[in-house]
Order: C-alpha cells, then structure tokens, then sequence
C-alpha cells in the first residue's frame, strides 16, 4: 500500500502503523478503497492518487506535515469493531493521541480502549483522564504507583460510570486502601483526595465523618442512594458540624446545602425558623439564572406533561399550608384542588414553595381561569406574579390600586418591564384613565413606569395630576411621550412664572416647541446642559447663537464639550462661524465668512424626492462665491 502514496509526506506514529498494517476506518473517510475519499472529508491536502492519510512512500523516514494534524472531531468516531482489529502497540498510541487531544469519549469507546490496553502505558499523564476509570486499579500497585493512579482518577470524570457500574464500584475500595483509610472516619485531606469518588462513600462514612464529606456530597451530580440520605438526614437532624443545629441556620446555610435540601425531613424542616424559610424563598426567586439539577428543591421548570396520578388518601388536601413544601409536583398536580387555592391564595405567598411547585400552582390556576384570572386570585399572586407573562397579564381587568401596589412590590429588583408595564397598562384601562391616585401610586412604588405607557395612554392624564409627576419618573420616556405631556404640563403650571415655572417645566421640555424654548431665553433661565441635550433637535436648530447664550447662561461653556453630539452639532453647523467666535469657546463648524446658505427644502418638498446629500428634513448645503472683492 505504501509504495503506491507520494514521498516526502508523513504523519504521526500511529497512522504510520495503521498505514502499514492496511487498516480501514471508516470514521475516517477510509484509508484503502475509494481514492480521496479522506481529503475530501476531512480537508487534509497530502492525500495521494491512491489514498492514504497524510502520507507518503517515504513513511518511515520523512518529516512530519503539521498541516495534516488531525483535529479532535476528527478522532471521535471510532468504534470498538475497529479497535478490536488493532495491535496492542497501535491501541497505546490512539490512546496517547487521544489524550494529546483532549479528545472527549463515550463510556463505550474508553471501555473499548481500556479492553485493549492490557498493559497501560507508563506515562498515565499522556492518557485521557477519563479513561483511567476504566483501568483495573489493581494493575497499579505500590504505594507510588496508585498514589499516582489516584490522584489522576480524582480529575476524572466519574459520572460518566453510572453508580452499579463494575468500574465504578470497585475504584472507591480501592483508592481508600491506596490512601490508607482505615474505618469510617476521614479528614478533610482524605475526601479531597478521592475527588468525584467521595460521591460514592456509604452512610457509614457520612455519619461518622459528617463535617467534612456532607459539603462535598453538596456537589454531587448524581442522586444519593437510600443509604446515604438516610445517612445525611440524621447528620443534619442531629445539627453538628458544619452546619449547627437547623434552628439556628440562616439563608447563607439554606445556599450552601443546595442539593441537599431534598433530603431534609419534616422535624429539619420545621426546626428552621419561618422568616429564614420566606426569606431564602424571595432570595432564590430575585436569581432567575441560579438553577440546580432536577433533584433539587431550586426551581426546576414545570412540564406540562406532568404525570396524572390519583392522589393517595393520605395526601389529601384541605387546606393550603406549609405541609405542601413536602409535596412532589405530581402530588402536588394530583391532590390540590385548583378551587381551593384560588380560595385560599393569600396563603400562598407565606409559603416557601419552591419555583418548580409554583410552577404547578399557576399551571392550575390556568386551567380553572383560561379567560384571565379575577382580580380575587391577582391581588394576592405575591410571588406568583413573577412567573406571569405578558400574555397573562393581558387577559387581566384590575381596577385596585391596592393590587397594582402589591405587585409592583413584588416586582421590585426583578428583570420584568414588559410585565410590569402591561400591568399598568391593564390597570389604566380599568380605571378609565390615569387619575391622581393611579399616579401617585406609580410615582411611589415604581419610578420611571410613567414612561412605559404608551402616548395613548399618556393622553388620559388630566392636567391636574401633572405636578405630581417627579422629575426622575420622567428620564426614560421618549420624545413622542413627552410631546404629549409638554402640553399638559404648560397648562398645568400656567399660573407661574420665572423661576418657579423653570423648575416645574423643566423635566418636560423635552417636547417643547421652538418658539417656547426661545421664550425662555428671554427669562435668563440658565438652564443646564443636560436639559439642553435633551431638546427636541427641531426645536434647537432655528435658535440664534445670542439666544442660546441667553438661554444657558453661565452653563454655555459646555457647549465645547457637547460639540460632537446631537443637537449641538446639528445647531453648530446651521450658525455662521464669525457668531459662533463670539462665544469664545472654539466652537468649529459654523458657516464661514463669505458662504451663501442655499436652503433646498422647498425644492425637496416640489419634487417629492428626499435630498441625498444628508439626513433631515431640511438640508442646507454651502456654495462658495466670490467674496465683494472679487466682484
């Protein structure tokens, strides 16, 4: 096969061998057969008339080709037919390149490897971790030898053996007699040692060596076995170290148990004082990116497909109260009446449910209430709410101030805007319009929401209810909300003047029109910049330089600094260069001295057709003429 390949290529040992022993992968396109099929897959560009895998007649003796490096997709597919083929010799060198690699296996592909390393290479470094827990740990004797051993097991990945595994169980015997364990007891040293396998210590070593296997236990993937919770559940019962006696456990503990939580039985759980519970409860909710694994008590996601399962007699339920933490969601879905828990929802929120039995709860109130829930149920959603869409809410009629209030509370330090603002939207609706008390309650509990209605919505706001709109409820509404609530704010604060007026007017002029902003100007208002920056552009542009000096006072010095932005920029480019000096600020930009101002916005405006030459509505462009001394 060799003699048939181009010289002066070559590739790393092991395709050397497989080359001469004329092995055919077909993960890998094959290496005898169809020609080319092997560059063509993979992009290698050594492969040869007849086919080969970055090689050449001179495999033995040429130099190596880096550009024909296989990646580490390209060493996945192998199978144990074609391992099974291989010389021991050729099997170690797959071995090493894959964990040269990094390559990441199945359990079926690293057993297969393991099956044919009879006699593990020496250098264990070289090999993939997570193929020593397919290894005999018996072939490793000698205190240096399973120290060694160990200590590269401990990095692996151990759940990638389910727990009845042959491999997997008998690793941890065999590790606690190479780290000299003796009995049940072990230090802190001893489980950090044994990495992924302390997740298989028996109930034994969790209750004689509590302190220091049940934080480690925390970190396990897999669930724990009947043993080993029964085990834990005593441990944490009897509230030695680390984590004290359960009445005495604060959210900090209730975050560092995490998956233990599962484990916990009725006595824990009632010895933990309630305001911890609750507490904890709204902590975890504030955290929507904090997620467990399935068996844990954090905020595993509803399925519709829960199973329907008849609840047993002793699970029935008459009341809503705390004893339903305890129940699993299919019991939960199965014995709780969605009539009852709409009648007793002001219970609700009291409860430490976790996200995963909130989850049920909203999914039966959905079913009893498809049309929208009654404002009965909404008012006392606490923490419910959070888990409402839009599309929820949308269904909602809510007249109460009371439960806008409540919910605004509950949303409080939460990512939910388009919630919150479709609630408020919902209550407008309601109200018929957006009086003094609907206002006043925004203003309190939730700053900045008058800016999620729409101008629609704005436009109910009655002129009398205006001052008592804050300056920071206005900081994030756009200009066509301003522009509605301009107007009625000018007639709201009509009966002022000077500076009086100024303060009040201020946070809405962003929907000013020119001639009042240039009225202002003849007030000696020193307005600041921030308010300037936030003008309408149209409402700048036409703005003499004399006007806006008189307008921002001593504040015109930070025009120099707002030059390059919107509107100053656009104001700058409309003023002649010689009114701009006056300022003495080295504003640059303006019209020279000399330039006629050709304004083509009514020629736009005939023709029908925008100006290509730049944005706006009004385009004015420069043409240079002949200055009087040279007419």
């Amino acid at each position: 096969m060799g003699s048939g390949l181009r010289k002066g290529l070559t590739a790393p040992r092991w395709w050397r061998l497989l080359v001469l022993e004329g092995v055919t992968w077909p993960w890998l396109g094959g290496l005898q057969g169809t020609p080319g099929s092997f560059g063509e897959r993979w992009g290698c560009g050594a492969w040869g008339a007849l086919g080969g895998p970055c090689g050449g007649g001179a495999i033995l003796g040429a130099q190596p080709d880096p550009s024909c490096s296989l990646s580490p997709r390209q060493l996945l597919g192998f199978t144990c037919v074609e391992v099974s083929g291989l010389s021991t010799e050729l099997v170690q060198e797959l071995a090493v390149a894959l964990g040269q690699k990094n390559v990441k296996l199945s359990a079926e592909q690293l057993r297969c490897l393991a099956h044919r390393l009879s006699e593990p290479p020496e250098d264990l470094d070289a090999l993939p971790l997570d193929l020593l827990l397919f290894l005999n740990p018996d072939a490793f004797s000698g205190p240096q030898a399973c120290t060694h051993f160990f200590s590269r097991v401990a990095k692996a990945n151990v759940d990638l053996l389910p727990r009845g595994a042959p491999e997997r169980q008998r690793l941890l015997p065999a590790a606690l007699t190479c780290w000299g364990v003796r009995g049940s007891l072990l230090s802190e040293a001893d489980v950090r040692a044994l990495g992924g396998l302390a997740c298989d210590l028996p109930g034994c070593f969790v209750a004689e060596s509590a302190e220091v296997v049940l934080p480690r236990l925390v970190r396990c993937l897999g669930p724990l076995d009947q043993d080993q919770q029964e085990a834990a559940r005593a441990a944490l019962q009897r509230g030695g170290p680390p984590y004290g006696p359960p009445s005495t456990w604060s959210i900090s503990t209730l975050d560092d148990l995490q998956s233990l939580l599962p484990v916990l039985g009725q006595p824990v759980i009632h010895s933990i004082p309630k305001g911890i519970l609750a507490a904890w409860r709204q902590r975890s909710s504030r955290d929507p990116s904090w997620q467990q694994p399935e068996q844990t008590v954090l905020r595993p996601r509803f399925r519709r497909d829960v199973e329907r399962t008849t609840c047993p007699p002793e699970k029935e339920v008459h009341e809503i109260d705390e004893s339903l933490i305890f129940y699993k969601k299919r019991e939960l879905e199965a014995c709780v009446d969605a009539a009852l828990l709409a009648a007793q929802m002001d219970r609700v929120d009291a409860i430490p449910f976790t996200y995963e039995q909130l989850d049920v709860l909203k999914h039966k109130l959905d079913e009893l209430y498809p049309q929208g829930y009654p404002e009965s149920v909404i008012r006392h959603l606490g923490h419910l709410f959070l888990k409402m869409s839009p599309e929820d809410i949308r269904k909602w009629n809510v007249t109460s101030l009371e439960t806008l209030k409540a919910l605004l509370k509950v949303s409080k330090g939460h990512e939910m805007s388009a919630q919150v603002a479709t609630l408020i939207d919902r209550v407008v609706v309601g109200r018929g319009q957006l009086d003094k008390d609907t206002v006043d309650t925004l203003t309190a509990f939730c700053p900045g929401c008058l800016c999620s209605l729409s101008p629609e919505r704005l436009s109910s706001v009655p002129p009398s209810v205006i001052g008592a709109v804050r300056p920071q409820d206005l900081d994030t509404c756009g200009p066509r909300q301003l522009d509605v609530l301009y107007p009625k704010a000018r007639l709201a604060f009509q009966n002022m003047s000077g500076s009086e007026y100024f303060v009040k007017i201020r946070p809405f002029l962003g929907g000013a029109p020119t001639e009042d902003v240039k009225a202002l100007s003849q007030q000696n208002v020193s307005m600041d910049l921030a308010t300037f920056m936030k003008l309408r552009r149209e409402a700048v542009l036409p703005l003499t330089v004399a006007e806006v000096q008189k307008l921002l006072g001593p504040h015109v010095e930070g025009l120099k600094v707002e030059e390059q932005h919107s509107p100053v920029r656009d104001w700058i480019l409309k003023q002649r260069q010689d009114d701009l000096d006056t300022l003495g600020l080295g504003l640059q930009g303006g019209i020279p001295n000399g330039y006629l101002i050709l304004d083509l916005s009514v020629r736009e405006a005939l023709s029908g057709t925008p100006c290509l030459l730049g944005p706006g509505p009004v385009l004015t462009v420069l043409a240079l003429l002949l200055a009087s001394t040279l007419a």
